[in-house]
């Protein structure tokens, strides 16, 4: 096993996850957090017409410092009335259509009223001022939404703008989560005094879910290489990738390798220069993505986080699929041992980290992830983090959406 750098590691990862290309029509208010299949022009300008960005008076600009008479008025929705003219202002409110002549419009704060048909405009008024010109924001055939966009609630509302109600989204790309080893049981099961119960498979799979993936858990399958070759061969065959935890290092009963190989799969690495999860592995079958990630928890999650959940992103057809770094100032000094890229556990606060269990964080623990909502990594020469320190900090997962959580408990 040669370890390879993470970020290789990721390079090999994406070069060969194949954006998905079946699509379906849902309605925009159902399709938060789902991947855009088609690319959106402008068809309606916005703003569609020049309109007022204050409630105020729509006037001259040579009647700047005069008493002018005010000839009617224009509310939001309804159609402009007459022309500005010289010694005249009509009254507007906020989002009406600007009148014909209309140079500027000057807020009710800053004029001054005289009697019930007469105001005095400021000295000075500004070219233009708090007018909202036709195509200002959006042109006519301008981009609206690139294709592999994900739709958020900003760009529902940019289709809501152009009267579009559907939109084709990508399908939701299946993954098969299972456990290896005859050492691990399901929760529902009584387990020997040495064997453990399989936290694996469901941390992967939740965090997938509530990443808004269509994640499925399979059958912890023994440690036999024929066995574990069909669990593969059988999740492959209904599942866009496969996520298998456990029996990838180089112990004598660690079948997962070749396992893969034994169907056909092609090895993409095998081992990192990164702590904790050096035994990972990755290979594709058949333009499937397949992932083998250590059996202890802390590593299993490191890794799904920094390699799967981007390469999944991009399988999914998203077309922004790098995980997101945050710098946050350390607020507790600790040490590393730096010999390799390393990630550990912490919460990340009004900008600021702190390192969970003061940084000493086996791989096999599972309460550092209930009590973290980030990563921290750091380069191979980081040997200590001093307080104040700038740290790249990765963000864990957000809730997926209610539309998605119905399409992911459907299947």
């Amino acid at each position: 096993m040669t370890p390879i750098h993470i970020d290789r590691a990721l390079e090999l990862l994406l070069a060969n996850a194949h954006a998905a290309t079946a699509s379906e029509i849902v309605a925009v208010t159902d399709a938060l957090g789902r991947v855009n299949a088609q690319p959106f022009t402008v068809r309606r300008a916005l703003p569609p017409f020049d309109n007022s960005a204050m409630d105020g008076y729509a006037v001259k600009l040579a009647d700047h410092d005069q008493s002018v008479r005010v000839s009617g008025v224009i509310y939001a929705g309804k159609e402009p009335l007459g022309e500005v003219k010289a010694g005249e202002a009509i009254k507007i409110m906020t989002g009406a259509q600007i009148p014909l002549g209309t140079e500027a419009v000057v807020p009710f704060e800053i004029v001054e009223l005289i009697g019930e048909t007469h105001i005095k405009l400021p000295r000075v008024i500004g070219r233009d001022q708090h007018i909202r010109f036709a195509g200002e924001e959006l042109k006519v055939g301008d981009t609206l939404l690139a294709q592999g966009a994900v739709i958020t609630p900003a760009a529902a509302a940019l289709l809501a703008s152009q009267g579009i109600t559907e939109i084709a989204v990508r399908k939701l790309i299946s993954i098969a989560v299972m456990a290896s080893g005859d050492e691990v049981v399901e929760p529902h099961e009584t387990p020997k005094s040495y064997q453990i119960y399989n936290t694996n498979s469901t941390a992967i799979s939740l965090t997938l879910r509530r990443a808004g993936f269509n994640a499925q858990t399979q059958t912890i399958t023994a440690d036999e290489p024929n066995a574990l070759a069909g669990s593969l061969r059988a999740a492959f065959a209904h599942s866009d990738a496969v996520i298998v935890t456990g029996g990838i290092s180089t112990g004598e009963r660690d079948y997962t390798k070749k396992a893969f190989e034994l169907i056909g799969g092609e090895t993409l690495f095998h081992g990192l220069n990164f702590k904790p999860g050096k035994p990972t592995m990755a290979g594709v079958l058949q333009g499937k993505l397949f992932f083998a990630l250590p059996g202890n928890p802390l590593s299993s999650l490191a890794n799904l986080y920094l390699l799967v959940l981007p390469a999944l992103r991009k399988l999914q057809g998203a077309n922004a699929y790098f995980t997101d770094v945050i710098i946050a100032r350390n607020e507790q000094s600790f040490d590393i041992k730096g010999d390799r890229i390393t990630a550990l556990l912490g919460t990340v606060e009004n900008g600021r980290f702190r390192v969970a269990q003061g940084g000493k964080q086996g791989s096999g623990m599972l309460t550092p992830l209930l009590r973290s909502n980030a990563f921290a990594v750091f380069d191979s020469a980081v040997a200590r983090v001093a307080f104040d320190a700038p740290i790249k900090t990765v963000l864990l997962a957000k809730d997926p959406t209610a539309a998605q959580m119905d399409i992911i408990n459907r299947g």
